[in-house]
């Protein structure tokens, strides 16, 4: 029996070669991110991300394009119900990924749905299985970049160019950086002085964070906000462990929180409260609706997220309407139609 399902999948793993690889006359060439030169389709209605952050910019440039997700629809990892998620997106079969949360791909089951292109991560811990796992079906993967919020808009326009939907990527890519640009014309004009510190709270006891160049802590450094906490990350996952001492010592003017048990907890435990972020009421739960507009996963949400930590941490110096804003990235971006109670809301405002 087992020599059978080998003898069945090596079939299904060749006819997927023959249907997946371009041909000449309906093919055409894309540099990535890592400046490799690939060859695609055409046009791809058949496609697949390794994990939510490359998922996610599939869903934004190319809705209706994405053959599985890497994590169900409506398990937890999503907001309870996601305003931001189609039904359609929703309903897509789960297979895994290669990274992070979605960690575990069941390659059998994507080779079944014949995808015609991978979208991917670029990351040194995981370009090289990524490759491995799909170089021998013929089945062409294109890098971007997303460990930085900066690299969302040329994310957007390499997958809108992957995908033949240059307009679209182009459109989204140019609209992701006006955003961005905004941000830190705001912060360029903020004296040093003025810039607060920043503690980013992670995990249900809000002792858990990211040291100052983690690219987990990239969202923070846009906004001009100082990080108490020097270093790099230790490993991918970052989440590094601090003490509530150390905490207490930097004494931060702002706490942001990745945790709702934790953000309606610390306002009235009395251990954090002799500091200043406490004592000023400046804690702030980060907004995850369809995901964490910050991090955990680096997503394009963080376009979004940056805008909305600089309305927070500069409410009188920010100039854009945040709910606003929030709606029309939710028409452009996740192609959802939302009202300004159900933008409020997602800001937990």
């Amino acid at each position: 029996m087992r020599a059978f399902v080998r003898i069945l999948f090596a079939l299904l793993a060749t006819s997927v070669l023959l249907a997946s690889t371009p041909t000449a006359a309906a093919s055409r060439e894309v540099i990535d991110a890592a400046r490799r030169t690939i060859l695609v389709p055409e046009r791809a209605e058949r496609t697949f991300g390794t994990a939510p952050p490359s998922t996610l910019l599939i869903e934004v440039v190319a809705p209706g394009a994405l053959v599985a997700v890497n994590v169900p629809g409506n398990s937890p990892f999503y907001a309870s119900s996601p305003t931001g998620l189609s039904a359609r997106f929703r309903a897509l079969p789960a297979i895994g990924g290669w990274h992070g949360a979605a960690r575990g791909a069941n390659l059998e089951a994507l080779l079944t749905l014949d995808p015609e292109i991978v979208i991917a991560w670029r990351n040194d811990y995981v370009m090289e299985p990524v490759l491995r796992s799909f170089a021998r079906f013929g089945i062409p993967v294109v890098f971007v970049d997303e460990d930085l919020v900066s690299d969302e808009p040329g994310a957007l326009r390499i997958v809108g160019q992957a995908l033949g939907r240059a307009e679209a990527g182009e459109r989204l890519g140019a609209d992701a950086a006006a955003r961005l640009d905004a941000v830190r014309a705001l912060v360029a004009a903020v004296p040093e002085a003025e810039r607060p510190v920043v503690y980013y709270a992670e995990g249900t006891d809000g002792l858990s964070t990211e040291f100052e160049a983690s690219f987990h802590n990239d969202p923070f450094r846009v906004v001009g906000a100082r990080s108490p906490f020097p270093g790099t990350q230790t490993s991918m996952a970052g989440q590094e462990r601090v003490s509530l001492e150390e905490v207490m010592r930097v004494n931060p003017a702002v706490i942001v929180a990745d945790n709702a048990e934790f953000a309606a907890a610390v306002r009235t435990d009395p251990r954090w409260a002799d500091i200043a972020a406490v004592r000023a009421g400046r804690v702030y739960l980060v907004p995850k609706d369809p995901l964490s507009f910050l991090d955990r996963p680096p997503s394009v949400l963080r376009v979004l997220g940056v805008q909305w930590l600089a309305s927070v941490l500069y409410p009188e110096r920010y100039r854009g309407d945040i709910v606003q804003e929030t709606i029309t990235f939710f028409r452009d971006y996740l192609h959802t139609t939302i009202g300004e109670e159900e933008a409020r809301e997602i800001l937990g405002r």
